[in-house]
């Protein structure tokens, strides 16, 4: 097993392992917390990241200065097959890489953040007797995380009805420079300076609206479909801006075009991966995209309103939790995939952009669901039940 770049020889050690990896929402909470004990006086070598093999974990935690080593491991699916059998044997193999892992660093207690990696880690931590502290993203825990729950030390839990034992409601952990948008959610006049500063960031051409459309890091088929089709169908709007965020694993993503501003129509820009969250989230009227655990802690703390349309085959339905929770708040129109289309998303955005007060309504009810303190929740989670605290 190799220890990737951000690893420090002269300190083979870590207080705390955070596991978790596969897509970045597996990841970014993690970091997070880490960063947050950092600015509480920890230092980087502190913490060490067990991720996947997908490229992009490793680059995310190497790029905000922690290790990172990747971990072999695949989901298990809930039939006996071929695969499994194959799944079965790279667990135990991460597992092992776990186990070694732990022990070289002399880890005090594991972050378990779900997916396949944090449950190999989780497993290892407990035949090392490690404390294992989970966090649980989603309305509807992941098998992963149901499985370490069992002898956890605490389950950090976004959502109150998440069924998880020894669980603690912290909230999610998202960046800080999201987190800091909650500063100004109950503000109207703070919020209002803060999004025409991020519109001018943006480019977005003054006197518009601005609708924030989703896809995903991988890209949406049907989401992106929609939106572009929607806003063939609204092309007529001159105070209407749609930033479309497509994907990189998007059919096609290079090649969508812009759409110029122009007097009485439309302005389209379409973004392949959107490096810059923070300030788009602090620019946007309303949002549309998917509803998975990062996401809809990103927008209720940013305090934005939403149009959910929550993957259909995620685990345990847990998208379609997610996007209820923040719907039962006021907060977003969930529209099922099965009802979604062109008309669908034209209908509901002209209902919702036709009715300002209605959108500052439901951003404030997302802001109201909003823990923009989480990574300091579940840091404090951490310290409670390491074994020891680190050296200095």
């Amino acid at each position: 097993m190799r220890v990737r770049r951000g690893h420090d020889p002269a300190r083979d050690t870590a207080w705390v392992v955070v596991a978790g990896g596969g897509t970045a929402g597996h990841v970014y909470p993690g970091l997070a917390v880490a960063e947050a004990l950092v600015r509480d006086g920890h230092t980087p070598a502190d913490f060490h990241f067990a991720v996947s093999r997908r490229a992009l974990d490793a680059e995310l935690v190497l790029n905000a200065g922690f290790a990172a080593t990747p971990i072999t491991a695949r989901g298990l699916r809930r039939r006996l097959s071929a695969a499994n059998l194959i799944a079965a044997a790279a667990l135990a193999r991460g597992v092992w890489q776990c186990w070694r892992l732990l022990g070289r660093l002399g880890a005090q207690v594991v972050l378990a953040q779900g997916g396949y990696v944090s449950a190999a880690c989780a497993l290892a931590a407990r035949l090392r007797r490690i404390p294992v502290v989970v966090l649980e993203a989603n309305a509807v825990a992941g098998l992963a995380n149901r499985l370490a729950a069992r002898w956890a030390a605490a389950c950090a839990v976004a959502f109150p009805g998440t069924a998880l034992g020894s669980k603690v409601v912290t909230g999610l952990p998202v960046r800080r420079e999201i987190a800091l948008l909650h500063d100004s959610t109950e503000d109207t006049a703070a919020d209002e300076q803060r999004r025409v500063q991020a519109r001018r960031v943006l480019g977005v051409p003054s006197g518009r609206r601005l609708v924030v459309a989703l896809g995903g890091s991988l890209g949406a088929a049907s989401l992106n479909e929609a939106v572009r089709g929607a806003c063939d169908a609204l092309a007529g709007c001159g105070d209407l801006s749609v930033r479309h965020v497509v994907g990189s694993g998007a059919a096609g993503a290079g090649t969508w075009t812009a759409r110029e501003a122009q007097p009485g129509g439309l302005h389209y820009e379409p973004v392949t991966y959107e490096t810059d969250m923070p300030t788009v989230l602090a620019a946007a009227d309303l949002v549309v995209g998917r509803a998975g655990g990062g996401a809809v802690a990103e927008l209720a703390v940013a305090g934005r309103a939403a149009v959910l349309v929550p993957l259909p085959h995620a685990s345990g339905g847990h998208q379609a939790a997610n996007a209820a929770a923040l719907a039962e708040a006021g907060a977003a129109v969930v529209v099922p995939e099965e009802e979604f289309g062109v008309e669908r998303l034209v209908a509901v955005l002209r209902d919702l952009l036709a009715d300002p007060r209605r959108l500052q309504e439901m951003g404030r009810a997302a802001a109201r669901m909003g823990t923009p303190d989480a990574a300091e929740r579940v840091a404090d989670l951490l310290r409670a039940h390491a074994m020891a605290t680190p050296k200095s």
